[in-house]
């Protein structure tokens, strides 16, 4: 079976042809894919599907075989494929797709960037776990945001201890991803993920637009502001509640190859 292999900032994804995904037991499939060690290694899965209200429908899975509603870079990285490829039949620059998040609109750069309408954010009350104060949003799929005091505190946080207990904090029945961050001026903030189902990954789409739109509801940024992570940096506009996040980043092809298995 062939696939591709792309990233966004360092956010990697497995992608494969629809007929080619053995859909039985996608979840499985996932897994073994997206190991470092065993599979090819990835921090998900793509597969692009038919849809009867957009260009097309993005299925994305995490590496430990969990559907997500959303996937900001992957979106940016399959939109790319899917023209690229000729999953869809139009040649246009703005591609309409279809999540478990509602339809998300992607324009298309010549540089194989691309800016994606992210939908309006969404607020929950703020909680307080293992001393860390988190505001919670929702990008179509749900994040707990916590600031620190300052940028050595951000590096130095170790993730693998801390983002678990909180991703699978009774507060959030269904998980949550978990970003902290630090404000490093007006349009800018520096932000490191522990990912619902994936564990820490060098970016993430959604995770950097709820970080962004938290660091400006807060008054601590304005619009715009570039997320710098640890695989790159996206810029995301948002002009206030009740509007649109608008997410501009990079969708870089890796390599091709056969899974053997």
């Amino acid at each position: 079976m062939r696939f591709t292999k792309m990233h966004g900032a360092g956010n990697d994804f497995i992608i494969s042809d629809p007929g080619e995904v053995p859909v039985a037991d996608l979840a499985g499939f996932a897994r073994r894919v997206c190991d470092r060690h065993f599979g090819v290694g990835a921090d998900g899965l793509l597969v692009p599907a038919p849809s009867d209200v957009a260009d097309f429908k993005m299925v994305y899975l995490n590496s430990d075989g969990s559907l997500s509603e959303m996937c900001g870079n992957g979106l940016r990285c399959l939109a790319r494929y899917a023209r690229d490829f000729e999953i869809i039949e139009s040649e246009a620059d703005t591609l309409t797709v279809e999540t478990g998040a509602g339809i998300k609109k992607v324009l298309l750069y010549e540089d194989g960037s691309s800016r994606v309408d992210m939908g309006a954010p969404g607020f929950g009350s703020g909680v307080e776990i293992n001393g860390f104060a988190f505001l919670r949003v929702s990008m179509g799929n749900p994040h707990a945001v916590a600031f620190l005091q300052s940028e050595a505190e951000v590096e130095a946080l170790d993730l693998r201890a801390v983002g678990p207990t909180v991703e699978n904090d009774p507060l959030f029945p269904e998980g949550t991803n978990v970003e902290f961050a630090y404000p490093r001026g007006r349009h800018e903030v520096r932000m490191r993920i522990w990912e619902r189902g994936a564990g820490e990954t060098l970016a993430s789409g959604s995770g950097s637009c709820a970080t962004a739109v938290a660091t400006i509801r807060l008054g601590l940024a304005e619009s715009p502001v570039a997320v710098r992570l640890d695989g790159g940096t996206v810029e995301v506009c948002w002009s206030g509640n009740g509007e649109p996040v608008y997410m501009t980043g990079p969708a870089e092809y890796v390599c091709e190859g056969e899974l053997l298995f």
